[in-house]
């Protein structure tokens, strides 16, 4: 199939939000003196502590507490990680599902299970009511899906004011990834090609893809907290091989790979050309002696110092303290 023979399908534009707006009740009817569980049947005198907490307009009247109690939740997380094999994150999308709770993958890794008296739907349910999270529901986690939809044909490719996809990208590429992974990884191989002495053969355009998709292995894997040491020597070795340039003046506009590469450059590490170079890079020696030595120091000895930036030292010649000698 050629690219004349394509036919950009524009996909029609989804709602702005399908949450459910604010019902507002036409009389308010006076506090219940109990509230009984939807599941088991268990009456209790206070929805706190004993319900969730929701964000949803469909439990309006019931105070923004979900109908169920705390411990049929966990009876009900317990069921479906079973039935799911033991998979807890699908078991709490299941949920999410059932009761319109918002449903986030960063609020899945903060609710992981710590010891075994937590529960992690309960810690899960928590999060998603703090208020980063305020007025998300399961309809959030859709509209946003829809916004991220992964693209596995031609016919998926949708037109934007940030990005465009176009045949071409996915043929280069491959099917399988959101919208926002192909504009990343192409921004990725941009940047490569400005390495390039002329153009690219395919050879090194394969290698300048591989480059890529490491690099993108690499921003995930430290988002998520996992380690990239290997990942870092593949990707060195491979530009290396890949013939691309590596001047030290490229380094500031290039990609991390290319940092990387920098600093092998004098190997071994310990032995820098530049010994201040990469001295402290992160600013650790210098959050340590701001925050931990200088406050120790005023604590046991009883001085007053402070931070340089906001100290100016007595002149001595000063008398009166204003400037005035």
């Amino acid at each position: 199939m050629t690219d004349s023979k394509v036919k950009l399908v524009k996909k029609s534009p989804s709602p702005k939000s399908t949450k459910v707006q604010k019902v507002f009740a036409e009389e308010k009817e006076e506090e219940p003196s109990f509230y009984k569980c939807t599941v088991c049947g268990q009456h209790y005198k206070r929805l706190d502590r004993n319900f969730p907490a929701s964000q949803s307009e469909l439990y309006a009247g019931w105070n923004y507490h979900l109908p169920i109690c705390r411990h049929c939740m966990d009876k009900l997380f317990e069921h479906y990680t079973r039935a799911y094999g033991g998979d807890e994150e699908r078991a709490i999308r299941r949920i999410c599902s059932m009761y319109d709770i918002y449903y986030n993958e960063s609020l899945l890794h903060s609710s992981k299970k710590i010891d075994k008296d937590r529960s992690r739907i309960q810690g899960y349910i928590k999060n998603a009511n703090l208020a980063q999270y305020k007025d998300k529901t399961y309809d959030t986690t859709l509209d946003n899906e829809q916004t991220n939809q992964i693209i596995n044909s031609v016919e998926d490719i949708e037109e934007t004011n940030e990005y465009k996809v176009t045949p071409k990208m996915m043929r280069f590429w491959g099917t399988g990834y959101k919208a926002e992974t192909l504009r990343t990884l192409q921004g990725y191989y941009d940047e490569l090609l400005k390495l390039c002495d002329g153009k690219p053969d395919v050879r090194q355009q394969k290698m300048m893809k591989n480059l890529c998709l490491l690099e993108y292995q690499q921003q995930q894997n430290i988002q998520n907290g996992k380690d990239i040491g290997t990942l870092s020597n593949s990707y060195k070795s491979m530009f290396e091989a890949s013939g691309l340039k590596n001047d030290e003046a490229d380094v500031s506009n290039d990609t991390y790979g290319v940092w990387l590469a920098a600093i092998e450059k004098y190997c071994p590490a310990d032995y820098y050309k530049d010994k201040k170079k990469y001295h402290d890079f992160f600013g650790i020696g210098e959050y340590i002696e701001r925050f931990m030595f200088r406050p120790l120091k005023n604590l046991i000895f009883g001085t007053k110092e402070k931070e340089k930036e906001y100290w100016i030292e007595d002149d001595p010649d000063d008398i009166d303290g204003r400037g005035n000698n």
